[in-house]
């Protein structure tokens, strides 16, 4: 029983190490796209010229629809990025594992509990746990992975702008 609790714990120890990797990956994505519109935002004068004056003809409807794919992108981008950091407490109020749970019990109570939790309980618990920071990671990595994949249409829309600006 021993070694089994301790693979369990092992095995919540790497999933919450998981948890790090995606915020780690998320980080750069945001910066990155907080530094291009700060780029971009140093011409916006000149977009915002071009596109309010003149005759609408092709080349201002193309920059207005380019300005507000790459608004779309970005905010695609920044949104599932910082989504990333979003806390999830799946709490059930049982848990002795689980800070959620643990913070909302007496500490009286959760000595109590803590001190007469079985093995079978232990391991059941663990795995629980295990399971829902399973998840936690899962839709972390997935917002993670689009933030990139949606990333790269916004860095070519953004040098599209850019090139724009300067002409």
């Amino acid at each position: 029983m021993e070694e089994r609790l301790r693979s369990h714990y092992e095995s919540l120890s790497r999933a919450i190490r998981f948890t790090r990797t995606a915020d780690a990956k998320a980080a750069p994505v945001l910066a990155l796209q907080v530094a291009l519109l700060g780029a971009l935002a140093t011409r916006f004068e000149e977009l915002y010229h071009m596109i309010v004056s003149g005759a609408w003809d092709a080349e201002r409807v193309a920059l207005m629809g380019l300005t507000v794919i790459y608004g779309c992108l970005l905010a695609m981008v920044i949104g599932l990025a910082a989504w990333v950091y979003m806390p999830i407490n799946a709490r059930t109020g049982r848990s002795l594992i689980f800070f959620e749970d643990i913070a909302t019990m007496e500490w009286g109570e959760f000595q109590s509990a803590a001190r007469n939790m079985s093995h079978d309980l232990i391991e059941g618990q663990l795995i629980h746990q295990i399971y829902v920071v399973a998840g936690v990671v899962s839709a972390k990595m997935r917002r993670v992975r689009w933030a990139i994949i949606i990333s790269l249409p916004a860095i070519l829309v953004w040098f599209a702008l850019l090139a724009w600006s300067h002409l």
